[in-house]
């Protein structure tokens, strides 16, 4: 597990958003960015802006929210997601271990929750791709290479990743030339004669 500047505490959603990259903390970051801002104009360059009592109120609700945000944050990212993590760790070994085994079926299920916890699980990723090349499904196995180009933990798999693309690129052109030797290989159907009216 990757370990967090402790600055990234301090403001609401970062944490969601640097962990996981979710929607919400990306939404709640930049809300409360607009809030302090907002509070920032009205109390130092356009003072007339809002009435002290409501901007006194402003300034306890920023307050509040930032406790509170900070404190879910902290909460969340020393208590819940290691927890996740620790699942996710060893939901990938279930997975791996059911790819082993031949398992395929089984396999996908479990790689399919794991990225649904942690869409960034850069070895979860690799390994889905692997296992769709080994059932011919090619074009999804390609899908989730090119997912993986977009993270940037895949550098550091960047190697396997371009070993993964190389075989599934020998994996499709033999399957073009088997087709296409099936197809060679194959008698050629006789037309049917044409069916000749007797005349009585």
């Amino acid at each position: 597990m990757v370990r967090m500047p402790w600055a990234i505490y301090a403001w609401p959603g970062l944490v969601q958003l640097w962990r996981n990259g979710q929607w919400q903390g990306l939404a709640a970051a930049v809300g409360f960015g607009v809030l302090l801002n907002l509070l920032l104009l009205a109390s130092f360059v356009w003072v007339e802006l809002i009435s002290p009592p409501w901007l006194k109120a402003g300034w306890l609700l920023a307050g509040f929210v930032w406790l509170s945000a900070a404190g879910w944050s902290m909460w969340h990212g020393w208590g819940v997601a290691p927890r996740q993590v620790q699942s996710a760790d060893a939901m990938f070994r279930d997975a791996l271990g059911e790819y082993l085994q031949g398992n395929w079926f089984e396999a996908e299920q479990i790689l399919g929750r794991l990225l649904e916890l942690r869409p960034r699980d850069v070895e979860g990723r690799l390994l889905l791709a692997t296992l769709l090349r080994h059932n011919g499904r090619l074009k999804e196995a390609l899908d989730q290479l090119a997912r993986l180009d977009l993270l940037s933990d895949a550098r550091l798999w960047k190697q396997e990743i371009d070993v993964e693309r190389q075989t599934i690129a020998a994996a499709d052109e033999a399957s073009k030339e088997a087709a296409a030797n099936q197809a060679e290989n194959q008698p050629e159907q006789p037309l049917a004669p044409y069916a000749v009216e007797a005349n009585g």
